[in-house]
């Protein structure tokens, strides 16, 4: 049992790359014959997350359920917290063409959920939007993924982050919604501290360009006060974040550490749009260029928003 638990994570990750569900079906039942050869525990246990992991081995979907959006912000996440609010330029959001880019990730991007992804305000303003979350979270873990297929309509759905879905997306004038710092900003998040991962952030940009493209700097103060992150061996995770794997210790609520601690005040502010031209095949230097531009935009709505945030003398590290 021990055996196959210790190969269970490299091993359903093996499977979850394989193109066909024949494969997936007939790597994992080798796994399952391997784990008969150990005993019944084992047996069991491989069994259990073929049935678990079945709407990923088979590609099986969820139906969609437009109510869904409603009904989880009816739920009352924002009162979990003693603040969490939707603010800035929703006046100006236009329903098409735009790229809202979300900040900072902290430890579950409460602030792209809450105030992005279930928020009726902000998903109404768009004809179409697509939220961007990592390909593995989206398709790969059987609860996301019923999770974000029963989300899914024709207005909004969860989408893979990846550059083809991108450009599909942006072909079609759809908005779109990313944590734009990824696994990165999430490791170099501490409790105390406003830090975002921007530096090497310039494929979107890119993108924004090609298909001509405004920006929406968004920015959560707070998300570093939902959980107590551990500090510490920052080089050395964010070398593990190269490998895709979320080198991340954090603590919430005293009664139920996985929960965002009650105490947070999370304000998420929609900056003023960054207009980018339309350049099919920009250079690298109008790709720094813009890049730069939309560094000193999210920069400008830090400060704007910091004292209304309770964050007057905050300062924004960018890595």
């Amino acid at each position: 049992m021990n055996f196959m638990g210790f190969l269970v994570v490299p091993s359903y990750l093996t499977m979850y790359k394989l193109p066909r569900w024949q494969l997936r079906s007939g790597f994992w039942l080798a796994m399952t014959c391997v784990g008969a050869a150990k005993g019944p525990l084992s047996l069991c246990f491989c069994l259990s997350v073929f049935v678990f992991a079945a709407p990923v081995i088979f590609d099986l979907r969820f139906p969609a359920r437009p109510w869904f959006l409603s009904w989880m912000e009816d739920q009352g996440f924002k009162k979990f917290l003693a603040r969490c609010e939707l603010r800035g330029c929703l006046d100006d959001v236009k329903p098409e063409k735009t790229l809202f880019a979300f900040h900072p990730h902290g430890a579950v991007c409460l602030g792209f959920t809450v105030n992005g992804i279930f928020d009726t305000k902000f998903v109404g303003k768009s004809a179409k939007i697509a939220f961007l979350i990592d390909d593995f979270l989206r398709n790969g873990n059987p609860i996301f993924r019923m999770f974000c297929d029963t989300y899914t309509t024709g207005s909004w759905q969860m989408s893979t982050a990846n550059k083809s879905t991108v450009h599909k997306l942006m072909s079609e004038g759809a908005n779109v919604a990313i944590a734009l710092g990824g696994f990165e900003e999430a490791t170099v998040c501490q409790t105390g501290r406003d830090r975002v991962v921007l530096k090497s952030r310039k494929g979107i940009i890119k993108y924004c360009l090609q298909h001509g493209y405004r920006i929406h700097p968004v920015y959560s103060f707070g998300e570093d006060e939902t959980y107590w992150f551990a500090p510490g061996l920052l080089d050395f995770r964010l070398w593990l974040n190269q490998f895709k794997i979320p080198a991340i210790a954090f603590f919430g609520d005293w009664t139920a550490p996985f929960l965002p601690r009650r105490q947070a005040r999370m304000l998420t502010v929609i900056g003023d749009a960054i207009e980018c031209p339309h350049i099919p095949v920009p250079s690298q230097e109008e790709v720094d260029l813009w890049h730069m531009r939309y560094t000193k935009g999210l920069a400008a709505t830090f400060e704007q928003w910091k004292a209304e945030a309770g964050r007057p003398h905050a300062e924004l590290e960018i890595f």
